[in-house]
């Protein structure tokens, strides 16, 4: 699945989107000195979840301000963020119809891919990680810088996706930008990403003690202007623990379908999304 990607300062793009594979590099737009990325210093005392928590928010903060400093060089990124969105409900449309998905649904579809908000909650994730360090356990801190990973990934997908669009877009124009574009292990990395950050969160609200601790921070956390990351944390807990034992369905689902949809593509098919949309997406 693809989730929003983020043009400039607005919520974006997608699951159908990736970050690139160690055999790909970045173009010189995007590119990150190495004395910019953030690092695990030896000897730091923080958790380790902790620190991947950083990384890829900061990771994040720092793509979402190269693409509005060169915006000019994606110009069909908005158009592209828009179709996507579109392909996905239309893709997923038959899980969010039933109650037990639904919550999961709205999380992996429309908070995950961009996400409302989400230059302000990364940067609320940024302030508070001190804080999280000492309240929560590493492995939820893991879990959520797992996300702002799958969120920077598909940000960056998106924006090199969007310059190798040639004509209308639908569904064989998408096709083969993505088959101009030849990422394919880079996609595959993100669909693989997506399968073990939804089997995380699947083993961590099976801790009742986890999602007690994060309801007993509401209302701190609003009063100290971490709302939107409050939020955040709420929704994908809830959802998964509506899901309960299904959320190995509905992960899996998701897998499922982008695995065999990018399979399709990379072989030449220009309807690689038929099966579950027909030409869609509409609108």
């Amino acid at each position: 699945m693809a989730f929003r990607s983020v043009a400039h300062s607005q919520p974006t793009g997608g699951y159908a989107c990736g970050a690139p594979g160690p055999e790909t590099s970045r173009p010189s737009s995007l590119k990150t000195s190495r004395d910019e990325r953030v690092v695990n210093n030896v000897g730091s005392k923080e958790k380790p979840g902790a620190e991947h928590l950083a990384l890829h928010t900061r990771e994040s903060q720092a793509l979402l301000d190269r693409l509005e400093k060169h915006a000019d060089e994606y110009p069909r990124l908005d158009e592209l963020q828009h179709w996507q969105r579109a392909r996905l409900q239309e893709t997923y449309a038959d899980l969010k119809r039933q109650s037990r998905f639904e919550l999961a649904c709205v999380f992996f579809l429309e908070e995950l891919y961009g996400g409302r908000d989400m230059r302000a909650r990364d940067a609320q994730l940024d302030r508070a990680r001190p804080v999280m360090s000492r309240m929560l356990p590493d492995h939820l801190l893991h879990a959520v810088g797992e996300a702002m990973r799958l969120q920077w990934m598909s940000m960056e997908l998106d924006a090199r996706l969007s310059q190798e669009i040639e004509g209308e877009l639908d569904q064989a124009e998408y096709a083969r930008a993505y088959r101009r574009l030849e990422l394919w292990d880079a996609r595959k990395e993100q669909i693989r990403l997506i399968g073990d950050l939804g089997h995380l969160l699947q083993r961590t609200v099976a801790r009742p003690l986890i999602r007690r601790l994060v309801r007993w921070m509401h209302a701190p956390a609003v009063a100290a202007g971490f709302g939107k990351l409050q939020e955040f944390l709420d929704e994908g807990l809830e959802a998964f623990g509506v899901m309960g034992a299904d959320a190995e369905h509905f992960v899996g689902t998701i897998v499922d379908r982008e695995t065999r949809a990018l399979e399709q593509i990379r072989e030449g098919s220009d309807r690689p999304f038929e099966e579950w949309i027909g030409d869609g997406p509409e609108g």
